[in-house]
């Protein structure tokens, strides 16, 4: 990352949310489009139901041909991938809930403070 940058050492958000959205989950691939000199997003949304107070599986299967996210075993994403895109290289993967920002949008002037629990992240080679 220090000598790629960001967009262009790619990043993958395999579970972002809204601090305002907890109904809706999306899967997000960040990167730098040369051919075009921009920075390029992929995301897809799905709706999801008691984010907020049970655990869901979240997966991402991830190949040189594609990438894939899945929620609860139901897949809402693919991005066909291949040697133009940095997702073959080293890159970042994420967790994340959204606060503030373009995506997060207005933080409620009441708020103080939440929770983002992860049970468990596996990774299979």
């Amino acid at each position: 990352f220090p000598t790629v940058g960001w967009p262009e050492c790619g990043e993958i958000d395999i579970m972002e949310q809204t601090g305002a959205d907890k109904n809706t989950v999306l899967a997000t691939c960040h990167w730098f489009d040369t051919g075009n000199n921009i920075k390029a997003d992929f995301g897809q949304t799905t709706s999801i139901t008691n984010a907020a107070s049970d655990f869901h599986v979240y997966t991402m299967e991830w190949t040189d041909q594609s990438i894939t996210v899945y929620l609860d075993d139901v897949k809402y994403y693919e991005l066909t991938n291949s040697s133009s895109l940095p997702f073959n290289d080293n890159f970042f993967l994420i967790l994340n809930i959204a606060m503030g920002g373009t995506l997060g949008g207005s933080i409620d002037a009441g708020f103080t403070e939440s929770t983002m629990e992860v049970d468990y992240v596996r990774v299979y080679q």
